[in-house]
């Protein structure tokens, strides 16, 4: 755990959490390495039981989102409860409709995905352990199973910045992720839904990159929460492991006043 971060469970991390929730407020989470462990491979990812009994009883008491990289149709197979806002694509989920800002992100990013995996088999070839995962809205080019990971992410950010037209990156655990120039990111789709539920608390607890964008720029109300770090993080409060990320939201119920109970907070 990162010496400048306190731990969530207990002493300080519960007087935050008992403040947080003291009022309405949106607890939301990341997927990959927050929710669900990570996995060599991301299709193999899935909530631990241990982990969905207490997400939907929190659900059943507050506010609850999901906001993730995946595609919003993965994140639902893997997530999906009827209580809960899921927003996949880093919150770029609206360029997966028909308007004519959504085709026009849908048509570059098909076009950077085909000149990408061109590249990618040019320096690593079929096989060699980079993948594109294509989420319309969005890509993400995984790299964990490359012989040399270093080197492979370093090709691929020189790849990616070879690009015409230039995509926005953002990095994350093996992975680099490749989206329109102006798409936006998960603070900026947390904004939103904090806005339409009507909220100003919000807790959002994630483990990588594309947390840390929430972390370093998240108002001074919010609650911040870094799973695992490994090193300096922008988060308030640090979860010391992914495996006790069930008892983390227990403990947000046992928190939760007495007279929150039912879905009135949340409809």
């Amino acid at each position: 755990m990162s010496a400048a971060l306190a731990p969530i469970l207990g002493g300080d991390g519960d007087a935050a959490l008992r403040a947080l929730l003291a009022v309405p407020a949106l607890v939301a989470f990341d997927f990959d390495g927050t929710l669900a462990p990570i996995v060599e491979l991301p299709p193999l990812a899935r909530l631990q039981p241990e982990v969905d009994g207490p997400l939907r009883a929190l659900a059943g008491r507050t506010h609850v989102a999901i906001v993730s990289g995946r595609g919003i149709a993965d994140l639902r197979e893997r997530a999906g409860i009827a209580s809960i806002r899921l927003i996949g694509n880093h919150g770029n989920d609206r360029l997966l409709g028909n308007s004519v800002t959504a085709q026009q992100a849908q048509a570059m990013m098909a076009g950077l995905r085909a000149r990408l995996q061109q590249a990618i088999d040019r320096r690593f070839g079929t096989g060699g352990g980079v993948e594109i995962e294509d989420k319309q809205a969005t890509l993400s080019v995984h790299f964990r199973r490359a012989a040399d990971p270093a080197a492979a992410e370093r090709d691929l950010y020189a790849m990616i910045a070879a690009l015409d037209p230039t995509a926005k990156t953002i990095g994350g655990k093996f992975v680099v992720n490749v989206l329109p120039p102006t798409a936006r990111t998960k603070l900026e789709a947390l904004h939103d839904l904090a806005d339409e539920l009507g909220v100003s608390q919000v807790a959002f607890v994630g483990d990588d990159v594309t947390d840390e964008i929430v972390f370093a720029d998240a108002p001074a109300s919010w609650l911040t929460i870094r799973v695992e770090p490994q090193g300096p993080s922008g988060a308030r409060f640090a979860l010391e492991s992914q495996h006790r990320i069930a008892r983390l939201i227990e403990r947000m119920i046992e928190l939760l006043p007495a007279a929150a109970g039912g879905r009135s907070r949340s409809s």
